[in-house]
């Protein structure tokens, strides 16, 4: 398939500025502090979506020294089980389910069950109420980082990402790039629609925007399609997450210089035309090479959440360190 390439986000540009010097860093303390990781990933099903996203966190997890145990679960019994053991388990740092379940109660019910000092995925009630509240930081000092939902994290880290290497490439060349008048990435004010209200990504990534003081509006399984559309329509930057191969979004309803992620498995969106609408893209997975997908950044958001439930334990002059490397990263330009 032939498509414009420069309309594709370029999240490796992303993740090797910003994020592996602060992951090395935060590597050579643990080093420093004879800390050894591991995460707990724990299977309920055979969805194909769940299971190449454990492959996921298994490779990411040995590219940053992290000791990674898959399990599987077939009963409520036995997750519950699995969850109570790994809470314990002094070994384990983080614990991950793969959502959702097929077993004869909400999700939520096992996403409580996860020990806060454990749960990297940022859903457990406590989590998600310091969202709503938009806290950062779990102590006073703001040193120590809570947890926030990988994939909707990863989504909003591609925008204010690109958002500060614009601004730092407007203060080296005195404008933007493309020669736009103003910076794409400001969230503050946008039209943002999101077409998917599960806890994971929908729900959570509007609580984000919302917090960026974007305007947002979220569309489910009862909202109207004639609805959809006509959101999408007016929106700067939409987001669409529906597992469903029958949903999609046709090409003209989708506004000239959009930004747009394709969340699906199986793609919400017609490919290649959409690419003749948007300004920036993160499109289908397969439509891109491993390493510069929207997955790919959210693999490095969970194990920055696992970093930040180990940074709790490291003593404060280490997460000084840490905090001024980090606000020196911000000055990643083009």
């Amino acid at each position: 398939m032939e498509f414009n390439k420069e309309k594709l986000f370029d999240i490796k540009f992303l993740i090797e500025n910003f994020d592996k010097p602060i992951f090395e860093r935060n590597v050579k303390l643990y080093r420093k502090n004879n800390i050894q990781l591991q995460l707990t990933c724990i299977l309920t099903s055979d969805d194909p979506g769940s299971i190449s996203y454990a492959k996921g966190i298994k490779n990411i997890c040995r590219r940053y020294n992290v000791d990674f145990i898959l399990e599987k679960c077939e009963s409520k019994k036995e997750l519950e089980e699995k969850i109570d053991f790994y809470n314990n388990d002094k070994d384990t740092d983080g614990i991950i389910v793969m959502y959702p379940t097929p077993f004869e109660v909400k999700d939520t019910y096992f996403m409580n069950l996860i020990s806060v000092e454990k749960d990297v995925e940022g859903l457990n009630h406590e989590y998600m109420g310091y969202l709503v509240q938009h806290e950062f930081y779990s102590d006073k000092e703001n040193l120590r980082k809570l947890i926030i939902p990988p994939t909707a994290k990863g989504i909003l880290y591609v925008l204010k990402r690109n958002y500060i290497v614009y601004e730092n490439y407007y203060k080296s060349h005195g404008k933007y790039p493309d020669n736009l008048k103003e910076n794409p990435f400001n969230l503050e004010g946008k039209k943002v629609v999101v077409i998917n209200d599960s806890l994971a990504v929908g729900r959570s990534l509007a609580l984000m925007m919302l917090n960026e003081n974007a305007s947002v509006r979220v569309c489910q399984k009862y909202t109207d399609y004639d609805d959809i559309l006509k959101f999408v329509s007016i929106s700067d930057i939409i987001i669409s997450a529906v597992p469903s191969e029958k949903f999609k979004i046709p090409t003209k309803y989708i506004p000239e210089d959009s930004i747009v992620f394709d969340i699906a498995f199986e793609g919400n969106f017609e490919y290649p035309d959409i690419f003749n609408k948007v300004y920036k893209i993160s499109p289908k997975w397969n439509l891109v090479e491993k390493g510069n997908r929207i997955n790919d950044m959210t693999l490095h958001r969970l194990i920055s959440n696992l970093f930040y439930l180990i940074n709790r334990k490291l003593p404060s002059e280490d997460l000084v360190e840490l905090k001024e490397f980090e606000r020196n990263i911000q000055k990643v330009g083009i």
